[in-house]
């Protein structure tokens, strides 16, 4: 489950400066606040334990890598890899996975035989939330 930034951050870019996924940027709009990527945060919690004023929160909004919600973690998927919002589909934005000793593949274009088609909830929330979408 991502994270987010509450409107008591005062802005001293320790969250920004802990995220190694650089899922934390300062926004456009305010000088001083910060705001999480969810396709990028991969739930290490390293922004929250440098966080000064206590303002970033787990966002239940969002599914948690690996972890419940995320199917691959899921016994079924054992071995897989994750982009994690590093690379993504061209076609549709979604995660990319690999399998075991294969090649990176999307998680929502993917088709044929024993490919499943399961998705990333993450790039799927941010689909469904776009303008338009069905």
């Amino acid at each position: 489950m991502a994270v987010r930034i509450l409107d008591g951050c005062i802005g001293c870019g320790a969250c920004e400066s802990a995220c190694g996924r650089r899922a934390i940027s300062q926004c456009e709009s305010f000088a001083v606040m910060y705001v999480v990527d969810p396709l990028l945060c991969n739930d290490c919690a390293d922004c929250v334990r440098v966080c000064p004023v206590e303002v970033i929160v787990a966002d239940p909004e969002w599914a948690v890598c690996f972890g419940r919600g995320c199917p691959l973690g899921s016994s079924r998927y054992s071995g897989w890899e994750c982009s994690q919002g590093l690379e993504r589909c061209p076609s549709c934005g979604s995660m990319l996975w690999r399998p075991p000793s294969g090649e990176w593949v999307c998680s929502r274009c993917r088709t044929g035989a024993g490919h499943s088609g399961a998705r990333c909830p993450k790039a799927e929330r941010v689909r469904r939330n776009q303008p338009g979408a069905a």
